[in-house]
């Protein structure tokens, strides 16, 4: 609820910013019906801008904010996973991180929580994407064995001190309860009895 209270208020903004946009382009107009080209360029990059920003929190939404409860056993893994990896794409560019994939599609898992599945998948690659330096590799693995899927992401981050999965990703699991984890150092595997 505070998640898609939060996305909902900073989503308003991004509206009225592109509202006021189309009403300064209005007055800016000469008499001709046209906008000195300079400015023009300068309203583009905004409504650009606006249009990024905003495309960014709705795929953040869509994959993060739960609507009614699934009905459904199985649930796609594979899409899940490509979800949290276009979420989290703007993080691994940051970091200057790469990410090698080796993903097997249309797996699909067992699990009465979507949530849970999601916060999950996402954590074990942010997980990942935070214990590694800049120019660093993250492998980030899915296909079935058997009964079961396995999703195992590798990175760079050394055999230290092991960081577990974040807080959210620990309460997931409470809720999953058929979802075996094992953290080791740089590797973290989420296993799941196959769909």
């Amino acid at each position: 609820m505070l998640v898609e209270s939060l996305l909902h208020d900073t989503r308003n903004p991004l509206n009225a910013l592109a509202i006021n946009l189309e009403v300064l382009n209005e007055k800016l107009k000469d008499e001709a019906g046209a906008v000195d080209p300079a400015l023009e360029k300068n309203l583009r990059a905004m409504r650009e801008q606006v249009f990024k920003v905003d495309l960014i929190l709705r795929t953040f939404s869509e994959f993060l904010v739960v609507g009614a409860p699934a009905m459904l056993s199985e649930l796609g893994l594979s899409d899940v996973l490509e979800r949290a990896l276009e979420v989290l794409g703007h993080e691994a560019r940051k970091r200057r991180v790469k990410l090698k994939l080796d993903v097997e599609k249309g797996v699909k898992v067992r699990l009465d929580d979507p949530a849970a599945l999601r916060f999950l998948t996402y954590h074990a690659v942010l997980r990942g994407l935070m214990r590694s330096e800049s120019g660093g590799e993250v492998q980030v693995a899915l296909g079935r064995t058997g009964d079961r899927a396995l999703l195992r992401v590798q990175d760079g981050g050394g055999e230290g001190e092991p960081s577990p999965l974040t807080r959210p990703a620990m309460e997931a699991l409470g809720r999953a309860r058929s979802v075996e984890v094992s953290v080791h150092g740089g590797r973290c595997e989420l296993g799941f009895e196959a769909g």
